[in-house]
């Protein structure tokens, strides 16, 4: 692939244009469309059909090549442009039957749902039938688009939310147990630690205890045995009341954190009629705003719940080969689908894919006597969730916003909320199984009957909070109910160090403003390293540099400021303190734990991380190796670090800036295809602050230190007494066309912590709108 030749006179010869009139078939009346001069688009309409028909259309053009990615992800199609290189991850998603259930989806949900699905198709199809210049990675991959079909949106929606769920932590478990038994396995699955912040109530603590499990990974130990070999993505929100505000009128702010796509994974834009007037952020391919926006009454946003809702099923098959499962004592027969993969530049592929009533194989299967079922709240069941989208829509207040939630499905996510009335709110959305708490911890036997799903967690029987005393809601995936709470929802939750810095910043203000708001965006205090730099203070430095690295940090505020020498010190001595602990307590697995990705492993060593954090706070030696002690063993992971600072960075400390190592990476999904053009297709990295712990939210993967891996995808103040002063950025831009000038003009704004206008009146969007288009009936 690497023989094409494009230039940046070919990047800008295939972007859109942007003012043209179009007259289109099956629009009711002109529809208005005001781009502000960062590109986001105001689609002004006076039906919801036009409406969702401009917001397919505008997603078209700024990013029609994204969302058809999306979409031959979640179908499993990405060989046939990408080639050899994409065959096993096409193999993996057409296991997941993302595509077997979209239209079944898409029958399921009511009639106005399927009117807004139909109508985003159509604007999206519309752009694409209309257009002179498609994006260059068609020209590049040789491609052209299909049309967009109604029921894609639900495969764009699965495939980003797929990889959020709990299934790969249950894996690795799995495989703690079979390399360390139970009894060692269980010491390590702690959970929360006592101590830490839960959501409902605010300034409530979870007092333990601290999980046990020994019991429910010894009962299922023969039956993952099997799995001794290997078989074949955090956010902050928060909402202040109006009494605690400068206005009298609530607050509504955050960030999302997820992975940096290029393009980013969310859209800015704005769609009006007289049914609605949303801004938010929305999937390209998606209709709606699931996850932030504002109508003139509500706002809402959303952070990842940590939630159960998929489990794993060993499937015992018959000793003879054929597709036969056992299932409480009978033999039941599996479908098999036949699913054929093109390949660019190879023959097909063929790949027979097993479910069985669990859910899909997705390791395993016939002719191995046990295969791995997936079940998924997603795809076990039609999925309605979409149906939340136009009520949410039209909410008139937090009440309203929450109810239109009875039929959300996936992901699972703290929804905050504050409307005009003053009014602010919390709910868990999401289904989340009942089931026995064995499915929590491991891959369950399918075999037995003992593990099947019983309906779900009552919709009125999910936390909530409406106006809480404290007079503020925090949630930054932190554990959501006490110890009091009826029902499981997961095992594991984030550590409270950004929950608690956000906090403790919100219960000191009484006039809150919006600067407050972004100031806590930027807090880059950490809260670990406060812990850490006192047990540095009390080591005995191993060498001189180790000497001045402890001087250093003994002068040190905690800050983790990308202009800072100590950030980065801290940072690297706990990597080493870290790997010395755990490879004592996992032993070999501890270089499969800092190398791997997803939610399993990684997932894992943040836990232990944060108990390690809480055993240095106390004293408490009993993961420490035989032999050593606190001061001892500290002393020896910052002389480690100090070394490694030195061979990577050199001798000279002054030039140990945090923003030196610690920056962004943003790569287009096939610059890799095209090495020669990654200057074109690529956006510049930029310097960062912040890690994992902070609300400054920029952490890294310990197999890539210290290049920032998870950040935040878009930063959002709604202000409910002035929409108008309401504000946002992502790390990128609003285009995905690498030659547009909003392919990444808010990144230097999002890097210096500043946020564009939000304008949402129609006075205003209209008065500093940079480009106009209409669109017409034809």
């Amino acid at each position: 692939m690497s023989d094409k030749t494009i230039t940046a006179k070919d990047l800008k010869a295939a972007l859109p244009d942007l003012s043209k009139t179009f007259k289109l078939k099956g629009l009711d009346a002109p529809i208005e469309i005001y781009r502000d001069r960062f590109g986001v688009p105001h689609v002004l309409a006076q039906t919801a059909h036009d409406a969702f028909f401009g917001q397919g259309f505008v997603a078209a053009q700024d990013r029609l090549w994204h969302m058809d990615y999306d979409r031959h992800n979640g179908y499993g199609r990405l060989a046939e442009w990408m080639g050899k290189s994409s065959l096993e991850g096409d193999k993996v998603m057409r296991r997941f039957q993302i595509g077997a259930t979209v239209e079944d989806d898409y029958h399921s949900v009511d009639a106005p749902t399927r009117a807004m699905l139909d109508a985003y198709a159509a604007g999206v199809n519309a752009f694409i039938a209309t257009t002179d210049a498609l994006p260059i990675e068609y020209t590049l991959l040789d491609a052209r688009p299909e049309p967009w079909q109604s029921w894609d949106s639900f495969a764009v929606f699965k495939v980003r939310h797929l990889m959020m769920g709990v299934f790969e932590g249950k894996l690795w478990r799995a495989k703690l147990v079979n390399h360390l038994g139970p009894e060692k396995a269980a010491a390590l699955l702690r959970g929360h630690p006592p101590g830490h912040l839960v959501i409902v109530p605010p300034g409530g603590t979870y007092p333990g205890p601290v999980l046990s499990g020994l019991e429910e990974l010894s009962r299922n130990l023969q039956s993952i045995r099997w799995l001794r070999d290997d078989p074949d993505s955090g956010s902050n929100n928060w909402a202040i009341h109006g009494s605690r505000t400068a206005s009298g009128k609530p607050f509504l702010a955050g960030d999302s954190h997820r992975a940096l796509d290029t393009p980013n994974c969310y859209y800015q834009n704005h769609i009006a009629c007289e049914d609605f007037d949303v801004i938010g952020l929305s999937f390209p391919g998606v209709p709606g705003f699931p996850h932030f926006g504002h109508n003139s009454h509500v706002a809402w946003c959303v952070t990842h719940a940590q939630a159960d809702y998929q489990d794993l099923f060993i499937e015992r098959f018959s000793a003879d080969g054929t597709r036969r499962y056992e299932f409480r004592g009978r033999w039941e027969e599996a479908q098999v689908l036949q699913e054929r993969i093109r390949v660019k530049g190879e023959p097909d592929q063929e790949l027979a894919v097993t479910i069985t009533r669990h859910g899909p194989i997705i390791a395993g299967g016939p002719g191995k006597e046990f295969g791995l079922a997936l079940r998924y709240t997603a795809t076990a069941f039609p999925y309605r969730g979409f149906e939340c989208f136009l009520p949410m829509m039209k909410a008139d207040s937090v009440d309203a916003l929450n109810e239109s939630m009875r039929k959300w499905v996936d992901p699972g996510n703290n929804l905050v909320s504050a409307d005009v009335h003053g009014n602010i709110a919390y709910l868990h959305r999401g289904q989340v199984p009942i089931r026995s708490i064995s499915n929590a911890w491991l891959p369950v036997p399918g075999w037995s009957g003992d593990h099947e799903w019983q309906g779900s967690i009552p919709f009125e029987k999910q936390p909530r909070l409406r106006n809480p005393a404290a007079g503020f809601i925090v949630s930054a995936n932190n554990r959501i109910p006490d110890e009091k709470y009826p029902y499981y929802i997961a095992l594991s939750y984030a550590p409270d160090y950004r929950a608690r810095r956000i906090y403790e910043r919100l219960e000191n203000l009484t006039r809150a403003s919006l600067e407050d708001m972004r100031s806590i965006h930027g807090d880059s205090l950490s809260i670990p390293a406060q812990v850490l730099q006192k047990r540095i203070a009390a080591a005995e430095p191993a060498d001189e540099f180790s000497a001045r690295s402890k001087s250093l940090l003994a002068g040190w505020n905690g800050l983790m400021e990308r202009d800072a020498v100590a950030p980065t010190i801290y940072s690297a001595f706990r990597l080493k303190l870290l790997h010395k602990i755990i490879g004592h307590l996992v032993g070999p697995l501890v270089d499969v734990m800092f190398k791997a990705t997803g939610r399993g492993a990684p997932r894992h060593l943040g836990e232990l991380a944060s108990q390690i954090v809480h055993q240095a706070r106390t004293g408490d030696t009993s993961f420490l190796p035989p032999g050593t002690t606190w001061n001892s063993i500290t002393a020896a992971a910052l002389q480690e670090a100090v070394e490694y600072l030195r061979r990577r960075l050199g001798d000279d400390m002054d030039a140990w800036r945090w923003g030196a190592v610690h920056q962004t990476s943003p790569q287009h999904p096939i610059s890799r295809l095209f090495p020669g053009f990654e200057t074109l297709l690529n956006p510049s990295s930029l310097s960062m602050g912040g890690d994992g712990d902070t609300p400054y939210a920029a952490g890294y993967s310990p197999g890539r230190p210290f290049n920032v891996t998870l950040l935040s995808v878009v930063r959002y103040i709604f202000d409910v007494s002035d929409w108008d002063n309401s504000g946002w950025a992502v790390p990128l831009g609003v285009s995905g066309h690498p030659g547009s000038p909003h392919y990444a003009d808010q990144a230097p704004i999002w890097g210096n912590l500043d946020l564009i206008p939000m304008r949402y009146t129609r006075g205003r969007v209209k008065a500093e709108a940079a480009v106009y288009q209409v669109l017409e009936p034809g």
